[in-house]
C-alpha cells in the first residue's frame, strides 16, 4: 500500500530530566491498523514518564539525606544508582502502556508498538526492551588484552571464567557485535512458556491454516546471529481465535492480547561502556530481520561517521528485503559513535558489555557493590556522535 504510513518512529531526548549529559535514544516499531499512532504516542510519552519518575526518585533520595529543606535545587539532587534508575524505567513503561490504553483517540485493541530504549544516567547505560527491536554495541578487543598478566596477578581470585582468555585472543583486533537486548518472540522457549501460562497459544500461520503439522520444535535459533529467511515464525494467538497473530511476545498496546501475556514490562540491562565500546546501534526489525548483528557492526566499522553508517545500513537492509521478499518493511536505525576514557579494572569487568559475550541469555548484569553514581560519572560519561535514519516500507 503506497499510502501506508511509516509505522516506525525514533526519538532522541537530550538532557533527560534536566540533567546535562543524560539522554534517551529509542526506536519504536508500530504494528496494526493504528500502529503509527501507537508508536507516535509512546515516542512522546515514554521519555516524559521516565523523566518524571527519575525526578521524583532523586527528590525522594535527597529529602532522605537532608530533610525537606531546599528540595527544589536540582543541582543538589543525587544521581540515581542502578536499581533505582531501572525501577523508574520499568514504572515508566507500565504507566505509558496504561496511558495508551486510556487514550480515546487511539484504538490499540489490535495495534501497538515495540520499544528499544538506551538511557544514559550517572555514567551508566540502561537498556530497556519491549518487543523485537534491538540494541547492539560494537566492542573492539585489543591486540593485547593483557589477559595473561592479569590472570597471573589475580589467579587466586579467579575473576575470569575459564575460556575468556582464549575467546579474547580469538577476537583480538576485531570489533565484535554484542547484543544488549534479546528479541521477545515465540522463538524463545521462556517466552513461549510464559505466554502459554497466561492462556495464549503458539502457532505459525501455516499451522493455524492447517497446512503444516503442529509442533513446538522451533529450533535453537539465536536471533542476531542467524536469520529467519523462511518467513513463517511462531505467533501468539487467543485460543480458538484468528487474532492477534503477534510475532512478538511483549509490546505497548495490543489490549486485546494483554490477557494472554502480551504486556509492556521491559527486560532491562545496565552496564558501563568502556573505551573499547565504539558503536551503539538501536534499530527496528526492518534492519535486523535480514542483517545479522555482526553485519551491522561491520558496516559501522567501515563507515567514516554515523551518517554514512545509517545510510549504508538502511541501503543494505532495503536491498536484502527486495532480494528475498520483493518488498521491504519499515526500516529505522540510530547509530552512535562512542568515545569514552573509562578503562575497567579486573574487578569491574563483570559489569561491562564484554561480560555479556560469555552468556547471551543474561537479561540483567549484576553489580554487587555499585559505586555512587556521582563518583562514577566523571570517568564513564560518553561523548557521542549520533545520526538516525528511517525509511518507509515499499513493494517492488
Amino acid at each position: 500500500d503506497p499510502l501506508k504510513p511509516n509505522q516506525d518512529k525514533y526519538g532522541i531526548t537530550l538532557n533527560l530530566a534536566g540533567e546535562e549529559g543524560d539522554a534517551i535514544f529509542a526506536a519504536y516499531d508500530g504494528h496494526g491498523e493504528e500502529g503509527h499512532l501507537c508508536a507516535t504516542f509512546v515516542k512522546k510519552t515514554l521519555p516524559q514518564q521516565i523523566a518524571k519518575f527519575v525526578r521524583q526518585k532523586r527528590v525522594q533520595n535527597y529529602s532522605t539525606l537532608v530533610g525537606t529543606k531546599k528540595l527544589w535545587n536540582p543541582k543538589m539532587w543525587p544521581l540515581l544508582g542502578k536499581e533505582d534508575f531501572e525501577q523508574c524505567c520499568k514504572r515508566a513503561f507500565l504507566e505509558t502502556n496504561k496511558m495508551l490504553h486510556d487514550e480515546k483517540a487511539i484504538n490499540d485493541k489490535l495495534s501497538g508498538t515495540t520499544a528499544a530504549t538506551v538511557c544514559f544516567h550517572g555514567g551508566r547505560v540502561t537498556v530497556c526492551n519491549v518487543g523485537d527491536s534491538r540494541v547492539i554495541v560494537g566492542h573492539r578487543f585489543p591486540e593485547n588484552d593483557g589477559c595473561t598478566s592479569i590472570q597471573e596477578e589475580k589467579e587466586e581470585e579467579k575473576y575470569e571464567e575459564e575460556g575468556d582468555c582464549e575467546r579474547n585472543e580469538a577476537f583480538a583486533g576485531q570489533v565484535i557485535a554484542i547484543p544488549l537486548t534479546k528479541d521477545q518472540t515465540p522463538f524463545r522457549q521462556d517466552e513461549r512458556e510464559r505466554i502459554r501460562k497466561a492462556g495464549g497459544e503458539i502457532k505459525s500461520t501455516s499451522q493455524m491454516e492447517g497446512s503444516s503439522p503442529m509442533h513446538d520444535n522451533w529450533g535453537d535459533v539465536v536471533m542476531g546471529e542467524e536469520l529467519d529467511i523462511e518467513g513463517d515464525p511462531p505467533r501468539v494467538w487467543v485460543p480458538g481465535k484468528s487474532y492477534p497473530g503477534c510475532a512478538f511476545t511483549r509490546s505497548f498496546g495490543d489490549s486485546a492480547a494483554e490477557s494472554i501475556g502480551i504486556h509492556s514490562e521491559p527486560e532491562v540491562i545496565t552496564c558501563d561502556l568502556t573505551m573499547n565500546d565504539e558503536y551503539l546501534v538501536i534499530a527496528t526489525d526492518g534492519v535486523f530481520e535480514l542483517l545479522t548483528n555482526q553485519e551491522v557492526i561491520n558496516i559501522c566499522s567501515a563507515s567514516l561517521d554515523p551518517f554514512e553508517a545509517c545510510e549504508m545500513i538502511t541501503k543494505s537492509a532495503y536491498d536484502n528485503w527486495i532480494k528475498h521478499d520483493n518488498r521491504s518493511d519499515d526500516i529505522t536505525v540510530i547509530v552512535c559513535f562512542l568515545s569514552s576514557t573509562y578503562t575497567p579494572s579486573p574487578d569491574e569487568r563483570h559489569n561491562t558489555s564484554e561480560s555479556l559475550l560469555a552468556d547471551n541469555n543474561k537479561t540483567n548484569v549484576s553489580d554487587p557493590s555499585p559505586s555512587p553514581a556521582a563518583q562514577r560519572k566523571s570517568y564513564v560519561r560518553q561523548e557521542t556522535e549520533v545520526y538516525a535514519r528511517t525509511l518507509s516500507s515499499v513493494s517492488a
